[in-house]
């Protein structure tokens, strides 16, 4: 197979979403999680930090980056305050009909 038949990673995901109604609801629950997850690796990316690094700026431990990076479960607001106050992240939430998201850059 060539590398130009291949499909996007936004293909895939597509794809299982239309043919596996389990794929979609999870892939759903956990799109606030992993919006935060990005911005969390592009901050330590930008500004050449390890996960341990991060911890330390903003009062936390590694191990809780590290989760955080995994985008499997949904920070808390108190954590996203943490997060602001120690990197200037800005997160804007918006809370609506039992949903989370993220509205702005």
């Amino acid at each position: 197979m060539k590398r130009s038949e291949l499909k996007t990673s936004q293909q895939v995901i597509d794809d299982a979403s239309r043919q596996d109604p389990a794929f979609r609801a999870e892939w759903d629950r956990t799109a606030f999680a992993r919006e935060v997850a990005l911005r969390i690796v592009r901050y330590r990316a930008d500004n050449e930090l390890t996960q341990t690094a991060l911890a330390r700026r903003v009062g936390m431990t590694q191990s809780v980056i590290a989760r955080l990076e995994s985008g499997d479960q949904p920070p808390s607001i108190a954590t996203l305050a943490k997060l602001s106050k120690g990197t200037g992240m800005v997160f804007d939430v918006k809370i609506s009909h039992g949903e989370v998201e993220i509205v702005a850059a």
